[in-house]
């Protein structure tokens, strides 16, 4: 995006850096006429890009004032200053009102002229700048003894500290105290590395520099009470160089946070029943174990359970003995598996179990025979009821029968329809052959249902699938690290190119749902980027599957209906 000759903005990487900088920026051409301003200037400033469009640092709307609070006239606004003498202007510390929050926000500003890389001349300017609304009201406390702003430090609910350069606490509040167990007197003798837990004191130090380079800095951190205590802390921590230095830190006790993401974290990952693993975390350990298996030269067992004679029983005595039935089960089942292998309940009375490290499949049907005699005894109903059930078993073996998550997932459950099919209460070991049910070189398959009937597309698409397949092989094949990367960088590249040319071929025929279109590219092209940054912690094979699952969905959800577009057109 090219405004006014400042080409800034030029191409989708710049874009993409100006539309994520945590700091505001705003571009002014040589008529100090503003012509950009990043998401981060917008929510720093309380406007609308749309409000800040075309006006000027001395439009007469702007109310600004200067940090002794005497009013900031926009012939002084650093951008003009810039733009008039063609030298950056730095560190400029200025209030501006908020229209949002009906209050001046408080920013450091930064103003670098913009040049001709031809001819050095000025062509406009722009300016950086943060909030630092917190860090002057902290040391306008300091410098002017503001009995009000040193009352709401005291009386809030949050701990607050003021360190100097080398750490050591200057002043705490009553919060902070009561947090961590200490008195005021005592905090006073000892440093940030005293009270911030972490692994390595030299990480604090570490810290403590990128806030001085930075100006602030917002962090997780665990704090350490005087009777040694540990609790989880979001600190918002902003320094000063005025007095020496000053480490001005907000810290919010997250105990209560913690505790409610770890429920929610194990609402989402667990079957409330059973308080198995339900699916998304079978999935993840799924892969976590065949890829250790891979490195390791061993197996994987996947188990297909189904329930035999379930029905009946809820039929029979009612929903509630279904429940204790369903309970039952996985707690006999846990008794069957060692502590590192994964019990799941996927739905219903399916459930699925993981044994990895294994040397072959003996192993494993061991199991499914110490499963199935789990179940030979009655199990207690209410009411000095009981009933009985059975399980069919289909097991799986990784890499015998699948390589890949979703073909061992059809293979370990066509094996569990044979113990249906063949009278229950039983298991079978599936017959699969990896690379014939599912030749890893074309897992994914790029069929007629596919195409999008644009011939360059639809090229494209196949080279995308190409490259999927490409990554499927060779991470089968265990190929070195440092290729699977180049593997996955490939395969970003490529999907940015791909989605540059849809965008030609909807501005070049004027498709109406263009803005769409590339909103939805921008949050697949994030979407791709997380998965392949989550290889190291979810397992490749899961970021595999979950690459293949996002481009079909993105060929069918998104490319089919601009198909047909181009095809009305003339397009093909």
């Amino acid at each position: 995006m090219t405004h006014e000759g400042i080409g800034v903005l030029d191409g989708p990487l710049a874009k993409a850096i100006f539309d994520s900088f945590p700091s505001g920026i705003v571009v002014q051409g040589m008529e100090g006429k503003i012509v950009a301003a990043n998401p981060a200037a917008e929510k720093i400033l309380g406007l609308a890009l749309a409000q800040m469009l075309g006006v000027t640092s001395i439009d007469p709307g702007w109310r600004a004032l200067h940090a002794d609070g005497r009013a900031f006239p926009g012939e002084g606004h650093p951008a003009m200053v810039a733009l008039r003498g063609g030298q950056a202007v730095r560190d400029v510390v200025m209030g501006v009102f908020n229209p949002t929050t009906s209050a001046y926000t408080w920013i450091n500003v930064n103003a670098i002229p913009i040049r001709d890389t031809a001819t050095g001349s000025v062509q406009g300017v722009y300016s950086t700048f943060q909030d630092i609304t917190r860090q002057e009201l902290a040391e306008r406390a300091l410098r002017d003894k503001d009995a009000e702003f040193r009352m709401a430090v005291q009386t809030s609910s949050d701990g607050f500290w003021i360190a100097d350069a080398t750490g050591k606490i200057l002043e705490v509040n009553e919060a902070y105290c009561k947090q961590s167990g200490y008195s005021r007197d005592e905090l006073l003798t000892l440093s940030i590395p005293d009270l911030d837990y972490l692994e390595k004191s030299e990480e604090v130090a570490s810290r403590m520099q990128r806030i001085v380079q930075n100006g602030a800095e917002r962090f997780v951190s665990v704090h350490r009470a005087k009777d040694q205590r540990r609790w989880p802390v979001e600190v918002v921590a902003s320094y000063s160089p005025t007095g020496g230095g000053r480490f001005y830190c907000f810290i919010k006790d997250q105990t209560e946070q913690q505790n409610s993401a770890e429920l929610i974290w194990h609402q989402a990952n667990f079957d409330r029943l059973t308080d198995l693993p339900g699916r998304a975390l079978f999935f993840d350990r799924l892969s976590q174990e065949c890829s250790a298996a891979r490195r390791n030269g061993k197996q994987v067992a996947l188990l297909f359970a189904d329930l035999d004679v379930f029905k009946p029983v809820n039929d029979l005595y009612g929903h509630d003995a279904g429940d204790v039935v369903l309970q039952t089960v996985a707690s006999r089942w846990l008794s069957c598996v060692r502590g590192k292998d994964t019990v799941a309940r996927l739905g219903g009375d399916e459930f699925a179990i993981i044994v990895g490290n294994l040397d072959g499949p003996n192993e494993a049907t061991a199991i499914a025979a110490k499963v199935i005699e789990s179940l030979q005894a009655d199990i207690a109903l209410p009411h000095n009821l009981a009933c009985s059930v059975g399980v069919s078993l289909g097991i799986a073996m990784y890499p015998a029968n699948a390589v890949e998550m979703d073909s061992l997932l059809s293979a370990a459950d066509k094996a569990m329809y044979v113990c249906k099919a063949r009278g229950k209460n039983s298991f079978f070991l599936s017959d699969a052959v990896a690379g014939h049910l599912s030749n890893s070189a074309d897992w994914m398959a790029f069929n007629d249902s596919h195409l999008v009937g644009v011939a360059e597309i639809d090229a494209q698409h196949r080279q995308l699938v190409r490259l999927v397949n490409d990554l499927n092989r060779d991470i089968s094949a265990n190929a070195e690290q440092p290729h699977i990367d180049r593997l996955f960088d490939g395969l970003m590249n490529f999907t940015i190119h791909h989605f540059q040319t849809e965008h030609r071929f909807m501005l070049e025929h004027h498709y109406p749902d263009t803005s769409a279109h590339d909103l939805e590219h921008g949050k697949l092209t994030a979407e791709l980027r997380q998965i392949i940054q989550n290889l190291g912690i979810e397992g490749d094979l899961l970021v595999l599957q979950k690459i293949k699952d996002w481009l079909i969905a993105h060929i069918r959800n998104s490319d089919k209906a601009l198909g047909q577009f181009l095809n009305e057109q003339g397009v093909h």
